[in-house]
């Protein structure tokens, strides 16, 4: 059996055994039941299959496997203790999440459940563990909250803040275009979490507008800390070296690059594509395919959102354009650097940093073409000077040779 088909088994069986204990558990199964259903050796594992097994053998009705069936996920992980799962709200590649109540406090939360296959993979039950804890370092209203994170057998969870509303991603899927003032406010209240991670020496590396919750009272909330990273944790930083993490249309440069040293000006750069597609309805670059979106980011020129948008200030686009410099030395330099600007935006008035930054461009820009001016008129001095040089010495050459018929004389 192969390494993957072994672990495929014991995740099955893993289902199984925790589906068991929730039928169990709800007074629907006996344990003397369960052991007259034990599978064959070599026989098929998992939720279907004990279902399949205990309605051949009379145990339940074939109305109740299937609705066991459509409800195992819950079933199996009520085996949280101090938990009620309510109902399955996500689904992603490494785990789902779960509305639940929390017993102990009577409040709603949201439970992560780690994919028991994925638990079985090297790295990623310690990234899950990681996320929680990078997590509960920040403690910011525009964050999603860390609660707890532990693990009940073989089930592996992380309970955080239950936050009602919508991503930004979807109300984009919806087609909606922000207004000016509306996506400066909510930007701002992003760059606060950024903020906070940036003093806590975090960097989130996955900004974009799926892990932007806004609530029904306005309040933009962070979430998904699975690609965070301190940035001390130089360990880390060496193994992931070369390594493209993030998400296409929103990474930036230097993460497509795999660079080691990423720090906050690469969510800085992520939050102004973020931004870019909030107020023109699409990302800074579409893109035929994910080759040619990061593609774009290092190499293309970014059209300025309030050419695509023209209801938009110039300033508006001022920030975003310094936000997605492609040099980052070129960018933001902080969090606190952004919000000074989006305040600016907010009050009516330009942006002052972005503002400081164009005249500085173009003073170097007038400068070099200063330089350009200069340099064929200082040829054609070095020329003039030249020919005189070549008059000259013809004269004296001239006058010598007269002085010599002179002498001869």
């Amino acid at each position: 059996m192969s390494g993957a088909s072994k672990t495929e088994t014991q995740a099955a069986a893993a289902d199984e055994e925790g589906l068991a204990q929730a039928l169990i558990g709800r007074g629907l199964l006996t344990r003397e039941e369960l052991e007259q259903c034990a599978a064959a050796p070599g026989g098929a594992r998992g939720p279907r299959a004990l279902l399949a097994r205990l309605v051949r053998a009379g145990f339940l009705t074939a109305h109740q496997a299937e609705r066991a069936l459509q409800e195992s996920a819950l079933l199996v992980n009520q085996q949280i203790p101090g938990y009620q799962m309510l109902q399955k709200i996500g689904q992603g590649f490494t785990g789902t999440v779960y509305k639940a109540r929390q017993l102990s406090m009577d409040r709603l939360v949201a439970v992560k459940v780690l994919q028991r296959q994925m638990a079985a993979k090297p790295g990623f039950l310690e990234r899950f563990t990681r996320e929680a804890h990078l997590a509960a370092k920040l403690s910011s209203n525009n964050v999603v909250q860390a609660i707890d994170v532990g693990s009940a057998g073989t089930i592996h969870y992380f309970v955080m803040e239950y936050v009602e509303g919508t991503t930004i991603q979807q109300e984009l899927d919806k087609g909606k275009v922000y207004g000016e003032h509306e996506a400066v406010e909510i930007v701002l209240q992003i760059a606060q979490a950024l903020q906070q991670a940036h003093r806590r020496q975090l960097v989130h590396r996955d900004i974009k507008p799926a892990n932007i919750i806004l609530t029904p009272e306005g309040i933009a909330k962070l979430a998904d800390l699975g690609m965070a990273r301190d940035t001390a944790d130089r360990d880390l930083a060496r193994a992931e070296k070369g390594m493209a993490l993030g998400t296409p249309f929103y990474i930036s440069p230097e993460q497509v690059r795999g660079r080691e040293d990423i720090d906050s000006r690469a969510d800085i750069y992520s939050l102004g594509a973020t931004f870019y597609h909030m107020v023109t309805g699409r990302p800074p670059f579409p893109g035929p395919g994910v080759d040619a979106v990061l593609r774009a980011h290092l190499q293309e020129e970014l059209t300025p959102p309030d050419h695509l948008n023209t209801t938009l200030s110039s300033g508006l686009g001022e920030v975003v354009e310094f936000m997605m410099a492609k040099d980052r030395s070129q960018r933001y330099r902080t969090p606190d650097d952004l919000i000074l600007d989006l305040e600016c935006l907010l009050n009516g008035e330009p942006p002052r940093l972005a503002r400081e930054r164009i005249a500085a461009a173009l003073a170097e820009s007038e400068q070099d073409e200063a330089d350009e001016e200069d340099e064929p008129a200082a040829s054609e001095a070095e020329g003039m000077s030249v020919v005189w040089l070549i008059v000259l010495g013809a004269l004296l050459a001239v006058s010598a040779a007269i002085n010599v018929v002179l002498l001869l004389r």
